[in-house]
């Protein structure tokens, strides 16, 4: 009998921890967005489409859904290297943020939800401050 109610109560709460963490991303891509807008437009442009052979793409990126632990260290920590997104080498620097961890969360959460792009993991400041140079 415990069990069964045990198992009733997971089926009854599962859609709303689901909720709460979809409303939660929602609201962290809504924040990401307007620090995309006062940040990274300038760069990457309002579609994310980046310009051509200067600054990269964020729309249909390689680079920012397979490794996004890179993508958060560059806008964590700026970046100086080459970098390969989509085939094309883009040799650019980009200068360190200077936002808070929670603010890059939301960056990410944003522009890995945007344009075409759907990630797996949702980006907390916990995970950014997890980011090492």
């Amino acid at each position: 009998m415990k069990a069964l109610l045990i198992i009733a109560s997971m089926l009854f709460l599962t859609p709303f921890w689901q909720n709460n963490e979809e409303d939660e991303l929602a609201e962290s891509i809504a924040r990401g967005k307007e620090i995309y807008l006062n940040n990274c437009i300038v760069c990457h442009m309002g579609k994310g489409e980046g310009v051509a052979k200067l600054n990269p793409p964020l729309a249909g990126s390689d680079y920012l859904l397979k490794t996004p632990d890179k993508a958060i260290r560059a806008i964590k920590y700026g970046l100086q290297d080459a970098i390969e997104v989509n085939g094309v080498k883009y040799k650019g620097m980009m200068p360190e943020s200077g936002l808070e961890n929670e603010e890059i969360a939301d960056v990410m959460n944003y522009i890995s939800n945007t344009w075409g792009n759907k990630s797996e993991r949702i980006f907390d400041a916990k995970i950014v401050e997890g980011i090492k140079k």
